[in-house]
């Protein structure tokens, strides 16, 4: 009988202590509460760039799932050393002779393209036209590659043609809609090329989200943008009561 009332007494201490444990856990209901306080807490663009980073790099996701072998990946290394040690010149000719052995791979491309630049027996306009050849090379073999995109967006924002190089932004921002340099790219070409100032303050502030630069440079883009638009806004409002 002793025994018996030991259980009980046991069974009912333990019962309520499951059940006070339980009572601090958060419901269904309470954490979806807490999601949506946490969610309503955003501003709007903090909610912007959320969604950003939640969508998928698909250029990644194709290259992840069409790996190149591990001996064009270690090539790949080797000469990309070559350049980072300023050996531009052997860096080309090896990259060259990877192109010709794996021209399926787009990346290859895209650093021939950036090494063009660093040929400086070459002319200012061979140099651009050697770097759009190996970017349209990359994008051929992959639509997806953004970096091509992106560089080839800059070549033709150099040779004035802003409405070839806002497409290759556009193209970038599609394949990865987190691309932070994109945006700031395009925010640029928005502001100092195309005169549009809103979509420009619009770029910069989503850059500047993705990439958390906290830079005195951007903030005054930002702030400058910010001054001209209003001061827009109020000289049209003026006209329009005249």
């Amino acid at each position: 009988m002793k025994f018996t009332n030991v259980f009980v007494v046991l069974s009912v201490m333990s019962a309520l202590a499951l059940s006070g444990c339980t009572s601090l856990l958060p419901s269904e209901e309470a954490a979806t509460n807490i999601a949506k306080t946490t969610t309503e807490s955003l501003t709007p663009l903090q909610m912007q760039v959320k969604d950003l980073q939640a969508r998928p790099n698909l250029y990644k996701t194709q290259v992840s799932g069409h790996k190149p072998t591990t001996q064009a990946l270690n090539q790949f290394q080797s000469v990309l050393l070559l350049k980072q040690q300023g050996k531009f010149t052997q860096a080309r000719d090896r990259f060259m002779a990877l192109s010709e052995q794996h021209p399926n791979l787009s990346g290859i491309w895209v650093q021939l393209a950036l090494l063009a630049k660093e040929q400086v027996s070459d002319t200012l306009e061979q140099q651009a036209k050697n770097k759009t050849k190996y970017l349209n090379n990359a994008i051929s073999v992959n639509p997806l590659n953004y970096l091509a995109h992106n560089e080839l967006a800059l070549v033709f924002r150099e040779q004035g043609q802003f409405k070839q190089a806002l497409t290759h932004y556009e193209l970038a921002l599609k394949s990865w809609p987190a691309f932070a340099q994109g945006y700031l790219n395009r925010g640029i070409l928005y502001d100092l090329y195309m005169g549009k100032k809103s979509l420009a303050l619009a770029d910069y502030e989503l850059y500047q989200g993705l990439s958390n630069d906290d830079s005195r440079q951007l903030k005054g883009w930002i702030i400058d943008l910010q001054r001209q638009i209003k001061a827009a806004e109020q000289t049209t409002q003026t006209g329009a009561m005249l």
